[in-house]
């Protein structure tokens, strides 16, 4: 693998497909940046479907669970990502059971695919978790009002919320009940592939990042 210089500042996604001179012109930097651009995109543009990317983790039987999640945050620097989630859902108790995870983005305009493999971590309690409950909107913290664990058995369509909040918004004391099953993931990536589709020929690479600096290898497509 070769050393890279990564960008001081993050770039923008691509506005279309990399054709002809663009293509070819790529560097192993240019590629690290995009594996930064998809995500950064996903945190700061909340109409973009880099928004929800899909988050895999390992079953207790070491088999794929694959879900889509909401960004919340992104330190570039630090590699970390950050969404919600609730507490008593499988990818919790999958992820503290084994850490190893994988995010996929896929960007249409662009053309480009971004997979993240990493490491999480679950933080129920403590300053980031209280942190990350208090920037919540009101819509989203009612979804933690849930009486039963996500992906329980149910007699018919429900949407699992108590009667009294069905349909609304209710007040912050009300809303704060759900805080028991709220919880913060942490995600913070240690390798990227990143493709970009071309009609003239794709370009792929790995990305291995560390506290220290970045290494890469272009792949075959």
């Amino acid at each position: 693998m070769s050393d890279i210089q990564l960008p001081e500042a993050v770039p923008p996604v691509p506005s279309g497909p990399s054709e002809g001179e663009d293509l070819r012109a790529l560097t192993l930097g240019d590629m690290a940046g995009l594996a930064l651009a998809l995500p950064k995109e996903g945190v700061e543009n909340a109409r973009s479907p880099l928004r929800k990317p899909a988050f895999a983790t390992l079953t207790e039987e070491g088999g794929p669970a694959v879900r889509t999640v909401f960004l919340r945050g992104m330190d570039a620097g630090a590699r970390r990502l950050t969404a919600f989630t609730d507490a008593r859902s499988r990818k919790v108790a999958e992820l503290e059971r084994d850490p190893r995870a994988a995010l996929l983005f896929y960007d249409p305009l662009s053309d480009i695919q971004v997979r993240l493999t990493g490491r999480s971590a679950i933080h129920r309690t403590g300053e980031p978790a209280g942190r990350a409950w208090e920037s919540a909107a009101p819509s989203s913290r009612r979804a933690y009002l849930v009486t039963a664990p996500p992906g329980s058995l149910s007699a018919g369509p429900v949407s699992g919320l108590p009667e009294d909040v069905e349909g609304i918004i209710p007040p912050l004391e009300r809303l704060e009940e759900g805080r028991l099953n709220f919880a913060l993931l942490e995600f913070i990536f240690e390798e990227a592939d990143v493709v970009v589709l071309s009609r003239t020929g794709h370009r792929r690479a790995r990305i291995r990042f560390s506290a220290a600096a970045a290494q890469g290898e272009w792949l075959v497509p």
